[in-house]
């Protein structure tokens, strides 16, 4: 199999490696303002608490944002090889992702802003500790993020449209409802990356509406101080669009799966009907399971509030478990080399599983009550971008790697990589799950016992990581400095 990288010109490799790179660059900022922020929790040092809610804001969404771009990198060369794609567009979306990105950054740095990535209104503008220019740097960044995704969103679906012959097609239809008719005119439904790349483009337009609708609402309001906006209609759009922007890193990051194994394993992963299914139920569930962000909100319908309960289980089954066990099959006595890119492609699908169950639980109605303001939160989503996304995403950037140079890294290597990234992942998120099933809330600068302990242990498992993946970062770069080569690892 010839190398990933001869087969796109030149300018859709620089696209994605432009993309890949900001996000990961994102990516270890931030985990360096998580390690300060857990050690702070922890005892080991104070961060005074109005700088850890600032902080904490500029942690949240940075990091979303970072998986975000590396994700939208890779479906972007992925859609590039099956249409035909203008790199001006993905660079313009960049621009507007690199000035959120600014923006944001003015807000936290000299502006101290601290009301969260979810700002939910009234908090942005009362009682606040930082100037209101601050606020509105801001939401004119989280806007500007909002456009840039939307820009790419935009640019993918008109492609895939244009490439299928509509909806229908790109979603595969009539592969699915006439299998048989399909066949006989001897056509080819999409390949699953693609179904990956659909399904973000389409939920990202209509989350990213909803987030610029609520977004515009917060500039009008800091503007002028007498507009009154609805709390709960604000927090719906806003969840609405926060929900479905973390949850569509993990289905970004997937695609990497349906590429990146079959080189690793050399079988082919192709479409099948239960996998179009399963990512036609994605398509609607993600959507509006964040209802169960709501299940408090005394004054939100009762219906909707079991629509979410309802749609968050559904979501964890489709997608997953066929892609899942399609990886199992694809991986089960295929003599397959466990490089690093195979390796963090594989142990992805553990902590995707792993945090998606632990989500699931949460958004289950009676452990909800007693989870959901608790660490056990941020130790779902963290598993989930932690050890799901990050890794899918180091995997497929390992995986372009060892093709082009036709070299693997050593036993040493791919242990201390393991070791720190996935085993001290691994720690990090138990600090995290051991003290939310202890009751123990999220988002306090000082927390309760046994809290700090745990932080102690979870700063640690951070500290490994970091460690990780400097080693990771290493190794790249040794492999992106060799010679190109025509021959596989």
């Amino acid at each position: 199999m010839k190398p990933l990288s001869v087969t796109l010109p030149a300018i859709g490799l620089r696209v994605m490696w432009t993309y890949i790179a900001t996000g990961l660059a994102i990516f270890l900022l931030m985990l360096l303002v998580g390690i300060s922020m857990r050690g702070s929790q922890a005892g080991w040092w104070t961060i005074e608490p109005g700088t850890f809610y600032s902080l904490l804001s500029l942690h949240g969404i940075g990091m979303l944002t970072a998986m975000v771009v590396a994700g939208l990198g890779t479906l972007w060369y992925l859609v590039s090889r099956e249409t035909g794609l203008d790199a001006r567009v993905a660079y313009l979306a960049y621009a507007f992702f690199v000035a959120g990105v600014a923006c944001v950054i003015v807000s936290i740095v000299p502006g101290h802003y601290g009301a969260l990535w979810s700002m939910l209104y009234p908090l942005p503008f009362t009682g606040t500790y930082w100037p209101t220019w601050a606020t509105g740097a801001w939401l004119v960044g989280t806007a500007l993020v909002m456009l840039g995704f939307m820009i790419w969103c935009g640019q993918i679906l008109g492609a895939l449209l244009a490439r299928y012959g509509g909806l229908g097609g790109v979603l595969a239809v009539d592969y699915v409802l006439h299998n048989r008719a399909f066949a006989k005119l001897d056509h080819e439904p999409p390949p699953p990356q693609i179904f990956a790349a659909a399904i973000t483009a389409i939920d990202g337009l209509i989350a990213g509406t909803a987030g610029l609708t609520v977004g515009v609402a917060l500039i009008v309001r800091w503007l002028d101080p007498t507009v009154a906006i609805d709390p709960l209609w604000a927090k719906n759009l806003t969840y609405l669009f926060g929900h479905t922007f973390a949850n569509l890193t993990m289905y970004m990051a997937v695609a990497g799966i349906y590429v990146g194994l079959p080189i690793c394993t050399r079988r082919a992963y192709h479409t099948s009907v239960p996998l179009v299914l399963a990512w036609w139920g994605t398509l609607l569930f993600v959507i509006i399971a964040y209802f169960h962000h709501l299940y408090m909100d005394f004054v939100q319908a009762e219906s909707l509030k079991l629509v979410g309960e309802l749609a968050s289980f559904l979501a964890a089954i489709p997608v997953v478990v066929i892609t899942v066990y399609g990886a199992v099959l694809l991986v089960h006595r295929s003599g397959m080399r466990w490089t690093l890119g195979s390796m963090f492609l594989f142990t992805g699908l553990i902590g995707w599983v792993v945090g998606g169950a632990a989500a699931v639980l949460d958004s289950t109605i009676p452990f909800n009550v007693d989870l959901h303001n608790t660490l056990w939160v941020p130790a779902h989503f963290h598993t989930y971008l932690l050890e799901g996304v990050v890794l899918f995403t180091l995997g497929w950037v390992f995986v372009n790697l060892e093709q082009r140079a036709g070299a693997s890294s050593g036993a040493l290597i791919r242990w201390l990589a393991g070791l720190g990234v996935f085993g001290g992942g691994a720690l990090f998120v138990l600090g995290f799950y051991i003290a939310g099933a202890a009751g123990v809330p999220r988002r306090y600068a000082v927390e309760p016992p046994p809290g700090p302990y745990l932080a102690g242990i979870a700063t640690v498992g951070a500290i490994l990581v970091l460690v990780g993946l400097l080693v990771v970062a290493y190794e790249a770069l040794r492999l992106a400095r060799l010679p190109r080569s025509e021959v596989a690892p």
